[in-house]
């Protein structure tokens, strides 16, 4: 995978993560998205990205990792997650 991603020009998990993540609380996650937050598990690792816009939205979206790539779903079917916002800019095949 790790070649693929390079091939690809998508940079690993790992160094994105390290990069441009930082750790939320809970608190700080309900407070940002609390419909999304409030589906996860209480001992969920939760964090917030710089590449991320006012709006919320990602800066580097042709460059995101894969893990960025499967939010908010992470291997799950998308209908299995409604989101709060039609408008957040992610969508489904489905829809």
């Amino acid at each position: 995978m790790a070649v693929l991603t390079r091939v690809l020009g998508i940079p690993s998990d790992h160094q994105f993560a390290a990069e441009h993540w930082r750790p939320l609380s809970r608190a700080e996650a309900m407070e940002r998205n609390p419909f999304y937050t409030s589906r996860l598990p209480v001992d969920a690792h939760l964090y917030t990205c710089d590449r991320l816009d006012a709006d919320g939205r990602c800066t580097a979206y042709e460059e995101r990792p894969l893990v960025c790539r499967g939010y908010p779903w992470y291997g799950e079917a998308p209908t299995a997650m409604p989101l709060a916002d039609p408008a957040c800019g992610y969508r489904n095949g489905g829809a």
